[in-house]
């Protein structure tokens, strides 16, 4: 209600639109502020938020405006060699894990560490699966990336579950699902199991 209509609302629009943002409500409900800036500001973040390589016309434009309106060019720069340097890639492979999920540019260093320190030395995953599902390092670590590799290892040792099985797959899968299909059917044969994962 503060935004000037004439000045900015129908002129910032009227700019995502020539864009090709599919979904302008959803974008202004993301990042609100955006209807107050100035157009050459508006036109500003959105180019920086394709060269993170998501097109306007994708559902993850409005998370990678996001992300450029909360963090510097600066910041940006020293994140993407940030994660380049920990998951020893290249800048392209870097650049497409953003592309796929702009948000973890809005992750501090010491929580994406955690997290990939977690995922490789722990998980024993390599650090190229990480850059192709990005989306792993969303998850929150202790309500479910160390809590169901737990639930994993322990249904692996008893012959329960397929030793291919890893974290990546196990992490996609919703609550309600997960509990269902590696904890709940594997009560008679591991008792406790649900205790033990809801402790770890």
């Amino acid at each position: 209600l503060c935004a000037t209509i004439e000045r900015s609302v129908k002129p910032n629009i009227a700019l995502l639109r020539h864009r090709g943002v599919r979904d302008i409500a959803q974008l202004f409900s993301k990042v609100p502020r955006l209807l107050n800036f100035n157009p050459e500001r508006v036109k500003e973040f959105l180019l920086r938020a394709e060269q993170l390589g998501v097109p306007p016309t994708s559902g993850l434009f409005k998370y990678a405006v996001y992300v450029v309106v909360c963090i510097s060019k600066e910041k940006v720069a020293v994140k993407l060699e940030f994660l380049k340097r920990t998951l020893g890639c290249s800048k392209s492979e870097v650049s497409t894990a953003v592309s796929k999920m702009p948000v973890i540019l809005g992750l501090s260093e010491k929580i994406l560490l955690r997290k990939i320190e977690f995922l490789v030395n722990e998980a024993a995953m390599e650090p190229w699966t990480i850059v192709e599902k990005p989306v792993l390092l969303t998850y929150s670590l202790e309500k479910r990336l160390v809590p169901r590799h737990y639930v994993m290892k322990i249904l692996q040792e008893k012959g329960l579950l397929n030793s291919n099985m890893s974290l990546s797959s196990l992490g996609y899968t919703g609550e309600e699902t997960f509990k269902s299909k590696f904890i709940d059917c594997h009560m008679d044969s591991v008792p406790g199991l649900a205790d033990a994962y809801a402790a770890a």
